[in-house]
């Protein structure tokens, strides 16, 4: 059921690309979830896409408007951007990657809307080739759009807030990446899911999860893997997710022997429950923003393992509430894994903080309730420096932590 409008709220279009099921989809969704339950805000979408998070989008009261990008070519798009801020006279758009950001920020800018809100979610992933230099010419345009149209950037870790204030940027704003800690299942599933997998309980299985992309890492972890074999542990490996690497990876894993321990497991809808089935997650990144699939998997209570790079330092205590390795070392993630392998006591211990530290600074509700306060700052709350310094406490107090 839609909430009625209220003339005195705030109104927030959202506009998404929402071509994938990854991080910055699943944290919109938890965004979305939370700002839907606040009096004061009035939201409305706009996806360039339909799929999962049209669909996971329905359930919050929310009007979700779909422009295909398929079907409509960018100009087509523009225009009923257009027409659509312009009919509803929104006071804040919120855009979240740089396609979006570049049809719907001048728009939104030409349209009378107040306020541009862009979130970056995570730096560009590297390429080569024609690649390169495509990804090149859309950071150049994309510059020039923050530059000329919109007001505040969100930066989910502390170092990207750097990387922007550096390009110029003023009004950075950097707000973490949180987690709806209620759509965990418990670990009561881990039996039946492992049994339903076909694993035993004397493997150790190594989980992780993410797009199969070059940036993630994850030649360095069945290489681990074979380190591991060889030593005569059993373990086995899932790689939860799809991407153009897919056959690459299967390859290696063909030719390092390991084939047999290494289990291609796919996109998969019921990631929470497979995280249940795992002993430990390990995350071999090249570079990362705050991944989602790390919260997800320290909210489960998961010993993990991850490398250290961009904003992940600032989610784990390293020896505290998760382990961090240096990225592209093979070495040190089988070594890593083993020790945790024979001190299920660590791993115990790993797991409770890594779901204490989700639940204390990481949770989709926080991270909501920084995001409205910036709203409300734009447009004039009266409240809005005391947020405001109330944000920069909680910034800091998350970076001292």
């Amino acid at each position: 059921m839609l909430k009625p409008l209220s003339q005195g709220n705030i109104r927030v279009c959202h506009v998404a690309v929402a071509d994938l099921w990854a991080g910055a989809e699943v944290q919109l969704k938890g965004l979305i979830a939370e700002l839907a339950r606040m009096p004061d805000i009035d939201l409305s979408v706009v996806l360039f896409n339909g799929g999962r998070l049209e669909k996971e989008l329905s359930h919050f009261g929310v009007p979700v408007q779909i422009f295909p990008e398929k079907h409509w070519s960018s100009i087509r798009i523009g225009t009923a951007l257009r027409r659509y801020f312009g009919q509803k006279r929104f006071d804040i758009v919120h855009t979240h990657k740089y396609k979006d950001t570049i049809l719907a920020a001048p728009v939104a800018h030409w349209s009378g809307v107040p306020h541009v809100v862009r979130t970056v979610h995570g730096l560009t992933e590297p390429f080569s080739g024609v690649n390169a230099w495509k990804m090149a010419f859309y950071e150049s345009v994309e510059r020039r759009v923050h530059q000329q149209h919109v007001r505040t950037i969100l930066a989910v870790s502390s170092e990207i807030e750097c990387r922007l204030r550096q390009t110029g940027a003023t009004d950075v704003v950097c707000i973490r990446n949180g987690i709806e800690l209620n759509a965990l299942p418990d670990r009561s599933m881990r039996s039946a899911v492992r049994k339903a997998f076909g694993v035993t309980d004397d493997v150790c299985l190594i989980g992780s999860v993410g797009r199969l992309m070059p940036v993630k890492g994850f030649p360095h972890l069945i290489k681990a893997v074979q380190l591991l074999t060889e030593q005569g542990l059993c373990v086995k490996l899932w790689l939860i997710g799809d991407g153009i690497l897919n056959q690459e990876l299967r390859r290696l894993a063909r030719d390092l022997g390991v084939a047999e321990r290494v289990v291609m497991v796919g996109h998969r809808e019921d990631t929470y429950e497979l995280l249940q089935a795992m002993d430990m997650f390990v995350l071999p990144s090249l570079h990362e923003g705050i991944p989602m699939a790390l919260l997800e998997a320290m909210a489960a209570g998961l010993p993990v393992i991850a490398t250290r790079v961009g904003g992940i330092p600032e989610v784990i205590e390293d020896h505290v509430s998760g382990i961090l390795v240096e990225p592209g070392d093979p070495d040190s993630l089988a070594l890593t894994c083993r020790r945790l392998m024979n001190d299920a006591a660590s791993a115990e211990r790993l797991g409770q903080a890594a779901r204490a530290r989700v639940e204390e600074r990481f949770s989709s509700g926080a991270m909501a309730a920084e995001v409205a306060n910036v709203y409300r700052r734009l447009v004039g709350h009266p409240h809005g420096q005391a947020e405001r310094h109330d944000h920069q406490n909680i910034q800091t107090g998350i970076m001292v932590g």
